[in-house]
């Protein structure tokens, strides 16, 4: 008795699920009432291109003294000279990334120790990836925090919203002028990984204007 009355429990209980299953399908699927809703393509979302970088005002640079552990955050404004103790730290630029790519910051930075003239680092610092740009010093570590301050040149300009992608089946949407809007496909003989944007992200160009080099001069304040 036991037995019939559980097993009739689960064929009731079996069935209410799979109503309740068929019930969240058909409102999924938008049939209920008698109405269908057809799938609804989304545009990708609008993103700076991989080489966008915006300037800022100040570069904050972090410098370490190995020999008595201590720690100096410095706030130098681009084209100006700081001091701490025996460096001189000079910024030549600042660049930041937009708000739609990782976040990461780059400075030219040029480094003299007066205590050793042969130590110096002319050249970029990124935050992210120090190891591209150390200064070589047994007594100092300088690295590059962020950049802040107000927005300077380059500035990389509004988004651009991409198209909305057509689907299989569908008419394509018309533009403002009414003709059909279509995707552009990679021409013939191009592969289509050519076609898209580098996920790597290339360094900066050097400063122009009085862009310091290998033997250049640190810049004044």
């Amino acid at each position: 008795m036991t037995l019939r009355i559980a097993s009739r429990r689960d064929r009731l209980l079996a069935h209410a699920l799979h109503a309740i299953f068929v019930s969240a399908s058909l409102a999924g699927a938008g049939v209920l009432g008698g109405q269908s809703r057809a799938a609804q393509p989304l545009a990708p979302p609008a993103m700076y291109p991989a080489d966008t970088w915006q300037g800022k005002s100040v570069a904050v640079v972090r410098v370490l003294n190995r020999l008595d552990a201590h720690v100096e955050t410095l706030n130098v404004t681009v084209g100006a000279l700081a001091h701490y103790e025996s460096l001189d730290i000079g910024v030549a630029r600042c660049l930041d990334r937009p708000a739609t790519l990782p976040s990461d910051a780059a400075a030219w930075l040029d480094v003299q120790d007066q205590h050793t003239q042969k130590v110096a680092f002319h050249g970029w610092m990124l935050a992210k990836e120090p190891s591209l740009g150390i200064f070589e010093s047994p007594v100092y570590d300088v690295r590059v925090v962020k950049c802040d301050g107000a927005d300077v040149a380059p500035s990389p300009g509004p988004l651009v919203q991409p198209p909305v992608p057509t689907l299989p089946g569908a008419p394509p949407a018309a533009t403002t002028d009414g003709t059909p809007q279509t995707l552009s496909a990679p021409s013939p003989g191009q592969e289509p990984a050519d076609s898209l944007p580098s996920t790597v992200a290339p360094l900066p160009a050097a400063p122009q204007q009085g862009a310091p080099s290998g033997d250049a001069q640190t810049p004044q304040p």
